[in-house]
């Protein structure tokens, strides 16, 4: 009964101030929502809470997840069928994310309110970016790497997952993502690209073709240049990815060819923060004979960006503004480090001391959420995601 008691007010305010909320000159969004959704919006005095109806099955792990910008110190209520709220957040710090999960009791319609803290007597407005999705439900006799496949075909061979990345940016036209995979010590680059898009076939790519990283260079932090070769081309994999605009939401898995073990370098660009407020949010999931390794993630900024790069991982309590400086001197700083592409629209990034970066924990096989943005939400630009981990030798 604690839950109802704390979060009465907001479930009375929720529950009938719909119709008054739309006579304001601000509107409150009431639409429909999915698993795996990302979506984008505004609090503000006159729409103080939007609503998003989702269909869940008994048995489901609903997790929320709500980032705040703009100010926006962000909340999440879940309401059932029967207008009862169920579920509450803790209250969010302004500019700052908020996450939680509810396991559905019966089938039927839930209601996930994004609203803010202190609800209509609340002070703070802005922008928020919500993500819905299913999680493992717990106290179940399964193994929750199944969801991570350990394996997949790939042309005539199998390919061993690394590590896979979904995201999904708000769309801008001639929208382009790059994905370049160079493999060390032995690991055989293989990239996996997933998306749907509404009406047709669910779109799944494997990709092992490295021509164009011919004459690359890249240098992982600590170490010497590399330099691609026709002698180590077949080390390395790349992947174009035109007309992301109409995507929504992509998944980019890394493997390795037959399970090769080896390091792995990857470089994803075509992302940008467009203004200072915005925030990204990446999930990030190990593959099952991988997560027992260490993942660095690096956020460096683009080729002429204004971005002061900052990561985050709330769910483990991790931030970094500056790599190898400050609260993130353990994380080897990306200085000197970065990558200079050939391929015909080129890229070459040098890593800076303000470049942010992330090692997070092995032996993690659930998801793990990052948000992407600038530092105190000051600058705004383009910027790249570098991924440095490892598949061990399968035992």
């Amino acid at each position: 009964m604690l839950i109802k008691k704390i979060g009465l007010f907001l479930f009375v305010l929720l529950t009938v101030l719909p119709a008054a909320a739309q006579d304001n000159q601000d509107t409150v969004t009431v639409t429909d929502i999915s698993y795996g959704d990302v979506v984008q919006d505004t609090i503000t005095n006159g729409a103080f809470y939007d609503w998003w109806h989702i269909q869940a099955l008994e048995g489901d792990v609903m997790v929320v997840d709500m980032g705040g910008s703009d100010g926006l110190a962000p909340l999440i209520g879940i309401i059932d069928s029967s207008g009862s709220l169920v579920a509450r957040s803790a209250d969010g710090e302004p500019n700052q994310s908020v996450s939680m999960d509810y396991t559905i009791p019966k089938d039927g319609q839930y209601t996930i309110v994004a609203t803010r803290v202190g609800n209509q007597s609340g002070t703070t407005t802005g922008h928020y970016a919500l993500r819905v999705r299913k999680a493992n439900p717990p106290n179940q006799n399964t193994n929750s790497d199944q969801y991570e496949p350990v394996t997949f075909p790939c042309h005539d061979f199998e390919a061993t997952t690394a590590v896979s990345l979904r995201f999904g940016e708000e769309p801008r036209p001639n929208l382009k993502y790059r994905i370049t995979v160079y493999g060390m010590d032995g690991f055989v680059p293989v990239i996996r690209l997933q998306f749907d898009i509404p009406g047709q076939k669910p779109f799944d790519q494997c990709n092992t073709d490295a021509n164009s990283t011919l004459n690359d260079t890249f240098t992982v932090p600590g170490e010497d240049t590399r330099t691609i070769t026709k002698e180590n081309l077949a080390s390395n994999s790349q992947l174009i990815f035109t007309g992301a605009e109409n995507a929504g939401t992509v998944t980019v898995t890394i493997a390795s060819k037959n399970g090769a073990a080896g390091r792995y370098f990857a470089v994803i660009d075509g992302f940008t923060i467009d203004s200072p407020q915005k925030t990204d949010l990446y999930d990030i999931r190990m593959g099952p004979l991988a997560k027992f390794t260490p993942l660095t993630v690096y956020m460096a900024a683009g080729e002429n960006s204004r971005i002061d790069p900052y990561i985050k991982w709330a769910s483990g309590n991790m931030e970094c503004d500056d790599a190898g400086r400050g609260d993130c001197k353990t994380v080897p700083t990306f200085s000197k480090a970065g990558v200079s592409l050939h391929e015909s629209e080129g890229l070459t990034i040098v890593g800076g001391r303000s470049d942010a970066g992330l090692v997070l924990a092995p032996g993690n096989s659930d998801i793990m959420t990052l948000e992407i943005g600038s530092r105190n939400n000051e600058t705004y630009g383009n910027y790249v995601l570098v991924l440095l981990g490892q598949l061990p030798v399968s035992k």
